[in-house]
């Protein structure tokens, strides 16, 4: 009986080794992450959904394992096995929807804040060039509303003229803002501060040059070079005033 038994559990804990080795979801987290073939056939064996979710954790994570006591508790990093990463990593996905959800309502805000100014006053962009530094702003009108004198620099920058026109009935006596080309990247491939104090009668337009970053990247050089009605202008007009007095203001 005793020989039964013992031969029982033997059998009892093989399959039960077995069954733990055969499943993928019980499959350790590699520690680095930049070559996954010795996990691939741990990987191949679950649904493609879950597949994802461990890889895109494993991406995100780069192989970190924090203890909990030390992990960030709004992004923990404490996942050790397949099954833990595809439940921290839903558990992202679901924080990542509600925050892109409440980021586009508050750039749904703020666009329409400024939509009044931009009825008044609209941007584009009407010339690129390449010019030497000390000729960008000589005899021509900067964003600052008044011209600045050449100097000693003859390195090359590439030169936007941006046209801002009074589309509206009255006299503007200052205008304030900023435009940007949306860059590939968290930052604007160029930028241009608006602050002019020059009168812009109704109905008419100014031209102002600005320069672009010397250190942009590659990406947003090729942004920068598009056709001009193809580069991603944004228009954040922050002031308007005008020759009654009146004053719109546009978000901060």
């Amino acid at each position: 009986m005793r020989s039964t038994l013992l031969l029982i559990f033997f059998v009892a804990a093989v399959i039960g080794l077995y069954r733990i080795g055969s499943d993928p979801y019980r499959t350790a987290l590699p520690l680095e992450v930049e070559d996954l073939s010795p996990i691939a056939p741990q990987l191949a064996k679950l649904p493609p959904a879950d597949r994802e979710l461990v890889i895109d954790y494993l991406k995100r994570s780069n192989g970190d394992v924090l203890p909990a006591q030390f992990a960030d508790p709004d992004n923990p990093l404490t996942a050790r096995t397949f099954a833990e990463a595809i439940e921290l990593e839903k558990t992202h996905r679901e924080k990542m929807k509600l925050e892109q959800a409440r980021v586009a309502a508050w750039r749904a805000e703020r666009e329409s804040q400024f939509q009044p100014l931009r009825d008044i006053v609209s941007a584009r962009i009407v010339n690129r060039e390449e010019l030497p530094a000390d000729q960008v702003y000589g005899g021509q009108a900067t964003a600052f509303g008044k011209s600045a004198s050449g100097g000693a620099d003859r390195s090359t920058v590439t030169v936007l003229t941006y046209r801002l026109m009074n589309r509206g009935n009255r006299t503007i006596t200052v205008l304030r803002g900023n435009l940007e080309v949306a860059g590939s990247g968290l930052m604007p491939a160029a930028s241009c501060w608006i602050d002019d104090a020059e009168r812009l009668p109704a109905l008419e337009h100014r031209d102002l040059r600005c320069r672009t970053p010397a250190d942009a990247t590659a990406a947003d050089r090729e942004l920068i070079q598009r056709p001009l009605g193809q580069i991603p202008l944004e228009w954040y007009p922050k002031e308007i005033r005008f020759d009654d007095g009146q004053v719109l203001k546009g978000p901060q």
